[in-house]
């Protein structure tokens, strides 16, 4: 289709809606379980655009198969005969349909492989797998800058804390997903690394000026703009140097001014999650909405529902959001000229996606192929780095005992995020001793209580035995792993080990920081299965 008839067809069906039909087509809602009753009438009644999807929606790929098959059935008996949005963090750290498709280990992990070409592979595999599934857009890849090691919900879900190096794979990975069919989305912009705090409780704010994050932070958003990223997900952040009176998705100085006129980025703008603390806590949803469709975001997303769900029924405070906009135009508080803008970007993208679900078709759906797994274990297995190794404890050999760091009630907790997140079915470590004790047969397994044991100074570790310690982390929505435990009892281990500890990190390596009397440190900068499998392989004679 020539540009010129796209046009004149994106004319044309948003002159035929109704003021509820085209505000409607602004929101890309959530919904909880696998009941898609809700769904459907959200498609026929309020004439939404589309869904984010969590693991909580469809666990298999069989499941989410049926859902976007009933879904679109029930998009295409509206009149508006354009594909709906299948949006779903598929980024690495967190992944869904786990663990039916390969998510590899993850960004950081990427980031310190530092090979562009296995991004882009790696990214190419999201893409095909999660087009099979039925999807469409994939919410990555994470353009923030690990510039504040404290950051509770970036971690290993960004590339790095170096600009050069990730902009460079924020560019392979944009080109991975668009060469393999899907639509994906840079974000949070325009920034949410320097943080402290997490914007799924709270409202952050970071005091950085313009020159600064032009130089820094907006590098990487820059390169995913050059790259052609046609969507940008915004982050509910105040900059107070540039505007020092509204976040980032309610700031037209930032969503305009900057993202669109200055760094020249034409695609679609789409809100972070709108019922997150950040922003449920400082503004009514309706308003909310109405002030970032203002600013110049173009879809409303309200993707984790069971921030709704723990204050009474999110179903009516998603209807009252859509129906508050609907009143800003009415009112005039909204113009209709904004929303028709938005309207012909997000028609633009779904023509797009069109074209994305045509093209794919022709291909053979290949998902956790053989080929894809080896991919992702010699990423996993090119990310790891020795940090430390004052001792010469490596390769390990003679007695070995193994000791996992992380409580249970951590582990149990990341299985238990209901769908937003890394979305495990086993702890790390589990895979990670199964695999260590093939390959060192005599190594003893410390249980918990022997470790706490070793710690109170009931227990001792004889000299001629080297201690291998586990730690774990997972940027989790809303919540905090036990890091600060498994630190205290790292920072226990050290003294009582006389140098002969080991820890082998399947996390950032932020928390080396913290471990001055350390010997010996390996991270895997992930904390996936087939990191935890490369770790417990890594440097064996």
């Amino acid at each position: 289709m020539k540009k010129q008839d796209s046009q004149e067809q994106i004319h044309s069906l948003i002159s035929s809606l109704t003021l509820e039909q085209k505000i409607g087509q602004l929101f890309m809602l959530a919904f909880t379980g696998k009941d898609l009753d809700y769904p459907t009438r959200l498609v026929k009644n309020r004439f939404i655009n589309g869904f984010y999807l969590s693991q909580d929606n469809a666990e298999t790929l069989a499941e989410a198969k049926e859902l976007t098959h009933r879904l679109q059935a029930a998009a295409n008996q509206t009149g508006i005969d354009l594909p709906l949005i299948f949006a779903t963090d598929q980024e690495g750290a967190w992944g869904v349909l786990v663990p039916e498709t390969v998510t590899g280990p993850g960004n950081l992990a990427l980031g310190s492989a530092n090979d562009p070409r296995l991004t882009t592979e790696i990214y190419g595999i999201y893409a095909r797998e999660i087009m099979a599934a039925g999807y469409n857009v994939i919410l990555s890849p994470c353009a923030d800058i690990n510039s504040n090691p404290d950051n509770p919900i970036i971690g290993t879900r960004a590339f790095g804390d170096s600009v050069e190096l990730v902009s460079r794979h924020v560019q392979a990975a944009v080109k991975g997903a668009l060469q393999n069919r899907i639509a994906c989305c840079g974000k949070h912009f325009p920034g949410h690394g320097d943080t402290g705090l997490d914007s799924h409780r709270t409202l952050p704010v970071v005091d950085r000026s313009l020159e600064h994050l032009l130089e820094q932070d907006l590098a990487p958003f820059q390169a995913a703009i050059d790259s052609g990223v046609p969507m940008m997900m915004t982050s509910h952040i105040i900059f107070p140097q540039i505007d020092p009176d509204n976040p980032a998705t309610l700031s037209h100085k930032i969503m305009t001014g900057l993202l669109r006129d200055r760094m020249g980025f034409d695609g679609v703008i789409v809100t972070d999650s709108m019922n997150m603390w950040g922003m449920r806590k400082n503004y009514s949803p309706a308003e909310a909405a109405v002030q970032a469709l203002i600013a110049g975001c173009d879809i409303i997303m309200l993707s984790e529902e069971h921030y709704e769900n723990s204050l009474g029924d999110y179903e009516a405070k998603q209807a009252a959001t859509i129906d508050g906009v609907i009143a800003a135009v009415k009112e005039g508080r909204l113009a209709l000229e904004r929303v028709e803008q938005s309207l012909a970007r997000i028609y633009t993208f779904k023509l797009k996606l069109h074209k994305n679900i045509s093209d794919f078709v022709q291909l053979s759906p290949r998902v956790s192929t053989t080929e894809h797994q080896n991919t992702a274990a010699l990423a996993a297995e090119k990310a790891i780095k020795v940090l430390r190794d004052d001792q010469s404890l490596l390769p390990l050999q003679g007695k070995l005992i193994l000791a996992g760091i992380s409580s249970d009630d951590a582990s149990n907790m990341v299985a238990a995020t209901r769908g937003i997140g890394p979305n495990e079915p086993r702890p790390a470590f589990d895979v990670f001793r199964e695999v260590f004790c093939k390959l060192h047969p005599d190594a003893e397994v410390l249980s918990p209580e022997q470790l706490a044991r070793l710690c109170m100074g009931e227990e001792t570790i004889p000299v001629d035995v080297t201690l291998v310690a586990v730690t774990e982390d997972y940027p989790l929505p809303g919540l905090d792993y036990d890091t600060e435990a498994q630190k205290d009892l790292i920072q226990q281990l050290v003294k009582i080990t006389a140098g002969r500890l080991v820890v082998m990190a399947l996390r950032s390596d932020y928390e080396l920081r913290h471990f001055d009397g350390l010997s010996t440190y390996v991270c895997a900068y992930s904390s996936r299965a087939c990191s935890a499998k490369a770790l417990a392989e890594f440097n064996v004679e």
